[in-house]
C-alpha cells in the first residue's frame, strides 16, 4: 500500500471554493482541460448550512493511451468511478475510486479537505492511500495510479489558480 498526502494553496476562501468545486462550469472546463471523460451518474445535495451534505459519483476516463504494464489487464481503457461525499460541517469530502479493473483487489481512497490559511487562503490538503493486492503486478499499479493522481493534482491546480483569478478574485 502506498500512503501519500499532496497539499497546494489558493487565493479564495473555503466556501467560494467548494461552490467553484461543485460548479458544473467549472468541472466542464476542468475535465476538459484534464483531456479526461466526465460521466456525472449522481449528483445529490441534502441539507442546508453546516449540515449539507453533497453526494456525487462520477465517471471519469482519461484520453491517453493504456500503459504497457497495464495493457492485458484492461481491454480499450483505463476509466475509474469516483465516489465522493462532502460535508460541509468538516470541510472536507471523502473519495473512493474504483478501477474498470481488478475492482476488488484495488482501493483507493483518501480525504480532500480545505484549511483556511489566512484572508481569502486556503490550503488543499489530499491525504490518500492506494492498495492493490494483485501478485506481481500490484506495487506497479499502485506506482503508475499516484504518479498519475499527482500528476493530475498538478495540473489541476495550475488551472483552479488560474480560475479562481478569473472568475473568483474579490
Amino acid at each position: 500500500m502506498i500512503e501519500y498526502e499532496i497539499v497546494d494553496e489558493f487565493l479564495t476562501t473555503p466556501e467560494k471554493y467548494w461552490e467553484m468545486f461543485f460548479s458544473e462550469e467549472y468541472n466542464s472546463a476542468l475535465w476538459a482541460h484534464l483531456d479526461i471523460a466526465r460521466e456525472v451518474i449522481e449528483f445529490r445535495r441534502e441539507g442546508e448550512g453546516e449540515n449539507a451534505v453533497i453526494h456525487r459519483t462520477q465517471r471519469l476516463t482519461p484520453r491517453r493511451d493504456v500503459p504497457s504494464a497495464l495493457r492485458k489487464l484492461v481491454a480499450d481503457s483505463i476509466s475509474y468511478v469516483e465516489k465522493n461525499v462532502w460535508r460541509a460541517r468538516d470541510n472536507q469530502m471523502e473519495v473512493v475510486t474504483t478501477p474498470n479493473f481488478f475492482s476488488e483487489k484495488f482501493t483507493a481512497k483518501g480525504v480532500y479537505r480545505l484549511e483556511a490559511a489566512g484572508p481569502d487562503k486556503l490550503r488543499r490538503i489530499w491525504k490518500a492511500n492506494c492498495e492493490c493486492r494483485v501478485p506481481l503486478v500490484g506495487g506497479k499499479v499502485e506506482s503508475h495510479v499516484v504518479e498519475e493522481v499527482k500528476r493530475s493534482y498538478k495540473a489541476t491546480t495550475i488551472f483552479t489558480r488560474d480560475w479562481i483569478a478569473k472568475h473568483l478574485s474579490t
